[in-house]
């Protein structure tokens, strides 16, 4: 064989070499595509939205407390005051209609009172007043008796009762299947947001993957506060209840 036959040899050789590599390099990109495809195709999609539901709540017990107090530089006399002034408390309460089961009266304390020196320290050794104290709490569904007792006490100060009165509490009492209803109403409206984005994206919503129930939070009306904790509004009359539950759907 010739040189130059021996060339154009080589030369076809090269080439069936580079055809049968680029073929291989062919197959194994499509092979990668198809793969790419199928895991696109069937790749998990998901939407995850937030549902929430709120209610305005009206309390249905209130809890009054008023702390009645006596002093004096006798033992025994601040506690025979304090014996004393309790008795005309409650009868006070008792007088605007509210019975003997919706009060509780506590046990007595004493606790001694040290004079100070003209530096401001306390004197240990020394007891210069015993104060006496015992406290009283009302608790009621008769909200509007209560709010009117809470407002009256002070007049047993023009008859000698030294009395300190609390603001009163307002308490929602059944708020434990409240939550069961809202919890609820917050997976509807969870559901329905979910359903309207995969509308927007032309897809279909799917089972639901997970869900996650937030803490209940219940604050004075008109208020949108939020705490990890949850808060449970005390203060006010009328109370504004948020439930908000997390969902993640499958998107097909």
């Amino acid at each position: 064989m010739s040189e130059n036959e021996t060339g154009r040899a080589r030369v076809n050789l090269l080439a069936v070499a580079l055809i049968a590599a680029a073929g291989v390099a062919g197959a194994a990109i499509l092979a990668r595509a198809v793969i790419r495809s199928f895991e696109i195709k069937h790749q998990e999609t998901r939407v995850t939205v937030t549902g929430s539901a709120t209610r305005r709540i009206r309390s249905d017990l209130i809890v009054w407390r008023a702390h009645v107090r006596a002093q004096n530089a006798e033992l025994t006399a601040a506690y025979k005051k304090l014996a004393a002034d309790v008795p005309v408390v409650v009868a006070f309460i008792q007088a605007r209609g509210l019975t003997e089961r919706e009060v509780t009266v506590s046990a007595a304390s004493i606790t001694e009172v040290h004079p100070r020196t003209s530096e401001g320290q306390i004197q240990e050794e020394l007891v210069a007043a015993y104060h006496a104290e015992q406290d009283i709490q009302v608790e009621s569904s008769d909200i509007a008796k209560v709010e009117q007792l809470s407002r009256e006490a002070t007049q047993l100060l023009d008859r000698g009762v030294y009395i300190q009165s609390d603001a009163p509490l307002y308490v929602y009492t059944k708020l434990a299947p409240l939550k069961v209803q809202m919890l609820a109403d917050a997976s509807k409206d969870a559901r329905l947001r979910a359903e309207q984005i995969a509308s927007n994206t032309g897809s279909h919503l799917g089972k639901l993957i997970s869900a996650r129930m937030g803490v209940m939070q219940v604050n004075p009306k008109f208020s949108s506060e939020v705490s990890s904790e949850g808060n449970n509004d005390k203060t006010s009359l009328e109370k504004d209840a948020l439930a908000v539950v997390t969902a993640a759907f499958e998107v097909r």
